[in-house]
């Protein structure tokens, strides 16, 4: 969900750990609009200038084009905020494949509500993120249904910290501290679960 921290720690697993490449959607979204070139840039300005959800057509579509025009593994992508509903995780099968694993970040709704109080600089930015979690809510239980289906491993971690779990054949639970540190090293740990050739600093 928005707020949950996924920027950060994508960010942060991207300069910790060599070969993995992140690609923010909202980041990827902005640049398709402002490509001259662009057959989706009519349609991403249009929603984005009114604050609305990119059609999971165009978002999917313009994903699968910049994928296939990397110049290294694409399998090394770690995508920020992708898919935010079953519709996009569904076309993602079809269109580019199944992905080496999927991670969700949740968060207590209370201290989600701070942080966007806090992240977002006008009160219609702030509708927009509510409107946002709102759609999470509703979408994400179906959402990590299906690609609990397909992908081989699929892990939750909690973005606040209060609790992260593995959603492995043995639904091992893992306690997280409250230490944004602690907290990065199992979303790290999540990531390497993907990737597991990646040279790594450190030990997780």
């Amino acid at each position: 969900p928005p707020g949950a921290g996924k920027t950060y720690l994508c960010g942060r697993a991207a300069n910790e750990m060599r070969g993995i490449q992140h690609l923010p959607m909202s980041a990827l979204l902005r640049w398709e609009a402002a490509r001259p070139l662009s057959p989706w840039a009519k349609d991403i300005n249009s929603k984005l200038s009114r604050g609305e959800a990119v059609s999971s057509e165009t978002t999917t579509s313009t994903l699968r084009a910049f994928l296939d025009r990397l110049p290294f593994d694409r399998s090394k992508v770690l995508l920020d905020g992708f898919p935010r509903n079953l519709d996009q995780a569904l076309r993602f099968k079809d269109e580019v494949g199944v992905a080496a694993a999927a991670i969700q970040l949740t968060g207590n709704r209370g201290i989600i509500e701070q942080r966007l109080v806090r992240l977002c600089k006008s009160k219609e930015e702030l509708e927009i993120a509510r409107s946002r979690y709102h759609d999470y809510l509703e979408e994400s239980s179906l959402t990590m249904e299906h690609l609990k289906d397909v992908v081989s491993k699929v892990v939750q971690v909690d973005g606040v910290g209060f609790l992260a779990w593995n959603f492995a054949a043995d639904d091992e639970q893992v306690p997280a501290d409250t230490d944004q540190d602690e907290g990065f090293k199992i979303f790290r740990r999540a990531v390497s679960v993907g990737h597991p050739s990646i040279t790594r600093e450190g030990s997780i």
